[in-house]
């Protein structure tokens, strides 16, 4: 048979897939997902023509992600998730090119409590079980507050605990400096965090798709127009506006704020 893909039943898991030779990707590919709420649409459109794919790696943990990354015999090879890059950024000399879009620190922590609201209502199908035990605490926290209110927020971030404080805090940088999801970062990671970005094939910001979608086209030879990046959601960008108004919002988001403006900053110069 000249394609074949067989997967675990019960995951989803790919165990083995068998590409047209002459259509198949010869690269290595891990796309960080900075956002709680994954872009599968991207991920399935980005993996075409590849041997192996792992997406949203974050669900499977880390053994199972890190034995995808050591798929040594394959050249072809696409990963996707939420992941705490510190832990595989020796897998960039080996081959792996890294990709990321971030964004707005403010409009993903507008997305962290939207999730964390519908969390207490309905079951999120996205999320594996790690993830669920880690957000319980913030899920109970937020369960009553009016997002719509910003004294409600401005009241629920100020008596926030510990536990809930960690799910908000600075999510970008701890992706790239930590290695455990208990660790927390310090203003010092944050140069850390912007060297681990210069070793990315691609790095995009929300305030300029297009690059990223030009970008990513030319790195996967797909037709620029039919990328499909995240929306802009107004609901959220409303929230979004209403954090930037409190000074416990950007005290919990600080190291993101300022690695955000050195990411822009350097984007701007790379761009013009």
């Amino acid at each position: 048979m000249e394609t074949l893909a067989i997967h675990d039943a019960k995951t989803g898991l790919l165990i083995y897939r068998r590409v047209a030779i002459h259509n198949r990707k010869n690269l290595k590919i891990v796309r960080l997902e900075t956002h709680m709420i994954p872009s599968l649409r991207l991920d399935r459109y980005c993996s075409e023509g590849f041997q192996f794919e792992l997406f949203s790696a974050e669900r499977f943990g880390h053994e199972t992600t890190l034995q995808a990354f050591h798929l040594q015999a394959l050249e072809s090879v696409f990963i996707s998730g939420r992941l705490l890059m510190k832990n595989y950024e020796v897998f960039l000399d080996r081959g792996f090119r890294a990709v990321a879009l971030l964004t707005d620190p403010f409009y993903e922590m507008a997305g962290r409590l939207f999730l964390l609201k519908k969390m207490s209502t309905s079951p999120v199908p996205f999320l594996g079980d790690r993830d669920r035990l880690i957000l319980a605490p913030a899920v109970e926290h937020f369960a009553e507050v009016a997002l719509t209110s910003t004294s409600s927020l401005k009241t629920a971030l100020k008596k926030a605990p510990t536990k809930v404080r960690d799910v908000l805090s600075s999510p970008l940088t701890r992706q790239l400096v930590c290695t455990s999801p208990e660790q927390s970062t310090a203003r010092a990671d944050i140069a850390a965090a912007v060297d681990l970005l210069s070793r990315f094939t691609v790095v995009g910001h929300d305030n300029d798709l297009a690059h990223y979608q030009h970008a990513l086209a030319e790195l996967f030879e797909r037709p620029v127009d039919q990328l499909p990046l995240p929306p802009r959601h107004m609901a959220l960008q409303e929230l979004a506006n209403k954090l930037r108004e409190l000074p416990v919002a950007e005290g919990l988001i600080e190291h993101d704020l300022i690695l955000d403006h050195y990411v822009r900053q350097a984007l701007r110069v790379n761009t013009h």
